[in-house]
């Protein structure tokens, strides 16, 4: 499996002035291929409904222009479970929302918070591209250097903040 590389990815960033505007998407890259993952509602005019079905599509932003991406080095382990969780059925709610999805999904893979909490509760893409700005401003990546893997996550743990 290796060598495989997880982006989080917004068309807008902080400056949106409409919360309900942009979209946001995950992609893998594997051996110079690249898979595009989104969470589009059925009822969306780009989709076909697929009822009961997963709203998880594959390949809907391959033509999409990302303000903000950052980038992971994936684990052979971590990219096992990024995989399973492609494959769960997920349905698309005003909770549960393209940016809410994409940063839970980083979340738990790799384990870095891309926040995506907008006001009201909601998350949103514009909020989501302003965390992964400030966090590249802080680390940049890119699809050819990646977040590296943590060499021992279980080390980090111990460590107390200051």
């Amino acid at each position: 499996m290796g060598n495989m590389v997880l982006g989080i990815h917004s068309n807008v960033a902080g400056d949106a002035n409409d919360y309900t505007t942009g979209h946001a998407w995950l992609t893998i890259t594997h051996d110079g291929v690249t898979t595009h993952y989104g969470l589009w509602p059925d009822a969306h005019p780009n989709v076909i409904d697929n009822g009961d079905a997963s709203d998880i599509r594959v390949g809907m932003e391959a033509s999409a222009k990302a303000v903000a991406s950052r980038y992971y080095r994936l684990s052979d382990a971590q990219a096992r479970h990024f995989n399973a969780l492609m494959k769960a059925n997920v349905t698309w709610r005003y909770t549960n929302t393209c940016a809410s999805w994409a940063g839970e999904i980083v979340d738990e893979v790799v384990g870095e918070n891309v926040d995506a909490d907008d006001w009201a509760g909601f998350e949103t893409p514009r909020e989501l591209g302003k965390s992964i700005l400030e966090l590249e401003a802080k680390q940049p990546t890119s699809i050819i250097s990646p977040k590296p893997l943590k060499q021992n996550p279980a080390s980090s743990l111990m460590k107390h903040k200051g």
